[in-house]
């Protein structure tokens, strides 16, 4: 309505008003209940991209007590549980209750996509308690975007599920793929940057290298000790076989063109 009165035959002031977003609404800062937020010690925010290794190290971390750090904003908690919360609130109140360990570490599982759509509703930061953050690239992106491109195909997200479908090469799919984890990076990356915050930098590679010393950079972080069990493990296995070898091949003998940059769709720029 107030819009309305303030665009006269396309009137400048209103389009300049929509433009800045002035009537957009800022994003709640939510109050924790004090009978949770006494349970709680410190928080751990994993920042990612699908097929980095998240599930092996939510997995991991929480086999050392370091938080049980799924996707509990939209993702598998969605399609899994009917009864999952669908409001922002709800479902970071349950990041803090069964996303924490019972050391007190809470841990939340975060792909950029997923943090865009947060942000709509829900200050996320300032809402959760004494928070830090973890960066969790991969550094083989092709291989990164083979995966993902699979994984799609076939319903197979983990190691301990089966396959809805029969695998296919898809040189569109793996293109586009890797041009989304490129543009979930780059939302990282520039979050991180324009507001100046430090994180822990790991990759998929350190963490099937080095399981043991990943979780204790992850504990020096959060400044509590890892619970180093007899099965320290996340109960995954690596999934990439001869079929994703062979597909890179397929992809680069299509695809590589050091004369230009990436893949581009007809349509234009990818977005997440």
């Amino acid at each position: 309505m107030v819009l309305e009165l303030l665009r006269p035959a396309g009137g400048v002031l209103a389009e300049t008003m929509i433009s800045l977003d002035l009537f957009r609404r800022r994003p709640a800062v939510v109050q924790i209940p004090s009978e949770i937020l006494s349970d709680i010690s410190t928080g751990i925010l994993v920042c990612t991209s699908p097929r980095t290794g998240s599930n092996h190290l939510a997995g991991l971390m929480a086999s050392a007590g370091l938080g049980n750090p799924l996707e509990w904003f939209g993702g598998r908690r969605l399609l899994e549980q009917p009864g999952y919360p669908r409001d922002a609130r709800g479902q970071l109140l349950r990041a803090l209750t069964e996303g924490r360990s019972s050391s007190g570490i809470y841990a939340i599982k975060l792909f950029a996509s997923q943090f865009a759509q947060v942000a709509k509703k829900v200050n996320l930061p300032a809402s959760l308690p004494n928070l830090h953050y973890v960066r969790l690239t991969r550094s083989d992106l092709l291989g990164q975007a083979i995966s993902w491109a699979r994984a799609r195909q076939t319903r197979r997200f983990r190691s301990s599920e089966v396959n809805r479908a029969s695998p296919r090469y898809d040189g569109e799919a793996i293109a586009e793929s890797l041009e989304k984890i490129l543009m979930e990076n780059l939302a990282w990356d520039g979050w991180f940057a324009k507001n100046g915050l430090s994180f822990l930098a790991l990759t998929y590679e350190q963490v099937q290298q080095n399981p043991r010393g990943s979780l204790e950079k992850i504990a020096q972080l959060a400044g509590v000790e890892p619970v180093w069990g007899t099965n320290l493990g996340s109960g995954l296995e690596i999934q990439r076989d001869a079929t994703n070898d062979e597909w890179r091949k397929r992809f680069l003998s299509e695809y590589a063109d050091p004369s230009s940059f990436p893949h581009r769709k007809k349509r234009g720029f990818l977005k997440i």
